[in-house]
């Protein structure tokens, strides 16, 4: 058993990253945003694609020497004195970069690559060997750290993972439409379901907890519950 590493899975906008954080702070762990380094490599292959003159993503990539492009990339995480996520992608802090509707938008297509897969899990595995760890995502306690003492499956009623997706990008200022926001994460959720390499589904053993209509302080006391024991 890891007794370093915290796993929460779960879809988007389920309030799984919002908790994480607040319970690292509590028990004294880092928490790391492992969809940060997915986001981090979709920014660099969109950076790439832009400058190829083929307009759609999701075809350009198919064509690409992906473990190539891979090779290029160094993603670097620290943590700020608030214990943020700081995203480096080859020294460059795009922290905020990686946050805009159109990364979301075309995420889902590097994160169905077994080799970009494959490529962050090493990643997020080398860093979980020098840090005690809450991670949140898609596939923590299934795939990345499926020895992991502690996991749980964070899910919401898609109405209610909607609405907080868009207050949270309402809020750090980008311009959004509600129901848009509702249509792109069906399509996520879909598409994190059915993809064949590592789909998005609850660990055998990990606790389920739905946080519609429940606080944020309910379902962080309800995990700290289960930690303490």
């Amino acid at each position: 058993m890891n007794e370093n590493i915290i796993a929460i899975d779960g879809p988007a906008g389920s309030g799984k990253s919002t908790i994480a954080r607040e319970i690292a702070n509590e028990i004294h762990f880092r928490y790391l945003d492992t969809g940060a380094y997915y986001r981090a490599v979709t920014l660099f292959l969109l950076e790439i694609q832009k400058t190829s003159g083929n307009p759609v993503f999701s075809e350009w990539i198919k064509i690409q020497d992906v473990l190539s492009l891979l090779g290029k990339i160094k993603i670097k995480c620290e943590f700020s004195e608030s214990d943020e996520n700081l995203i480096f992608l080859n020294g460059r802090n795009i922290s905020r970069e990686i946050r805009t509707p159109e990364v979301t938008e075309e995420i889902k297509y590097i994160a169905s690559i077994r080799e970009i897969r494959n490529f962050v899990n090493t990643e997020l595995r080398n860093i979980g060997f020098s840090h005690r760890l809450i991670m949140d995502g898609r596939d923590i306690g299934t795939e990345v750290f499926p020895d992991a003492r502690f996991k749980f499956f964070v899910t919401a009623s898609i109405d209610a993972r909607a609405k907080r997706r868009y207050e949270e990008l309402i809020q750090k200022g980008f311009s959004v439409q509600l129901e848009q926001i509702r249509k792109d994460m069906e399509n996520r959720d879909k598409s994190d379901i059915e993809r064949l390499v590592a789909p998005l589904k609850k660990a055998p053993d990990a606790i389920l907890i739905d946080t519609s209509g429940v606080s944020k302080d309910v379902v962080k006391q309800m995990i700290l519950s289960e930690l303490r024991k």
